[in-house]
C-alpha cells in the first residue's frame, strides 16, 4: 500500500465548478493523477473525503504525479471538497 498526503500551504484554496484547486506540498507519495484522498484534516476535525486527483500542475504546466518534497498547485474532484479549507491536510492510502 502506498500512503498519500498533502497539505495546503498557499493562498487558499479555490473552488472552481465541482472541483478544487489547492498550492501545497507532498508530504508522503508519490501523488499521482487518479489517486484519491479519503481524509481531510483542519482546524474543525478530521472528515471523510472522496477526492480524485485531477490534476497535477507544476510551474503551468500538467504532470503525471508529484514527489516527497516537491510543491505544486493540484485539482481535486469528488465528494467532500469544500471541506478542504487552508491549511488543510489530505491523506489516502493506495493499493
Amino acid at each position: 500500500m502506498r500512503k498519500i498526503e498533502f497539505a495546503e500551504l498557499g493562498g487558499g484554496p479555490v473552488v472552481d465548478g465541482n472541483g478544487v484547486r489547492i498550492t501545497g506540498r507532498c508530504y508522503k507519495g508519490p501523488v499521482r493523477v487518479g489517486d484519491f484522498f479519503t481524509e481531510a484534516r483542519c482546524g474543525g476535525g478530521k472528515f471523510d473525503v472522496a477526492l480524485k486527483v485531477s490534476a497535477v500542475v507544476y510551474h503551468g504546466e500538467f504532470f503525471n504525479e508529484m514527489v516527497k518534497g516537491q510543491s505544486a498547485e493540484i485539482v481535486l474532484t469528488g465528494n467532500g471538497f469544500e471541506r478542504v479549507t487552508a491549511g488543510v491536510r489530505l491523506r489516502g492510502l493506495m493499493p
